[in-house]
């Protein structure tokens, strides 16, 4: 059961299953959807989205243009090169990687919390109910 004091948006685009081959996890954000077998591609695939999305929507380049090359082989026919990402595009994708692992772990303080609190809060409940049973009965 989610427990939703601590449920984020980051929990709905990054679900762990469990299989019988080990966690899989299942990364969807922005109409776009990985599988991956590890957290740590997991987070770094959900930054690829979102630093994606960011991009398209505010217009800013992704990728340097294509070149046009010589073929190794034979010399007669030309290919191209995909231009590689840009350097604000990367730059963007580390600081969304490392805002999300933040974010994560400040998440996990925040559930170890929650579980002390529920822990002292059961305890505090338990002794109140048996200072009532042993309650005089003139006493209000």
């Amino acid at each position: 059961m989610k427990d939703i004091r601590t449920f984020s948006m980051i929990d709905a685009a990054l679900q762990r299953h469990d299989t019988p081959a080990g966690p899989l996890f299942v990364v969807g954000r922005h109409g776009r959807q990985k599988k991956c077998f590890s957290r740590d591609t997991a987070i770094r695939y959900l930054a690829f989205f979102m630093t994606t999305w960011a991009f398209e929507v505010s217009g800013f380049e992704q990728r340097y243009p294509d070149v046009q090359k010589v073929h190794p082989i034979n010399p007669e026919l030309n290919c191209w090169l995909r231009g590689d990402v840009t350097h604000e595009y990367r730059a963007a994708h580390q600081r969304c990687v490392r805002r999300l692992r933040r974010i994560l772990a400040r998440k996990r303080e925040m559930q170890k919390w929650c579980e002390k609190w529920d822990a002292m809060h059961d305890r505090y409940v338990k002794e109140q109910s048996e200072l009532q049973a042993t309650k005089p009965e003139g006493v209000r």
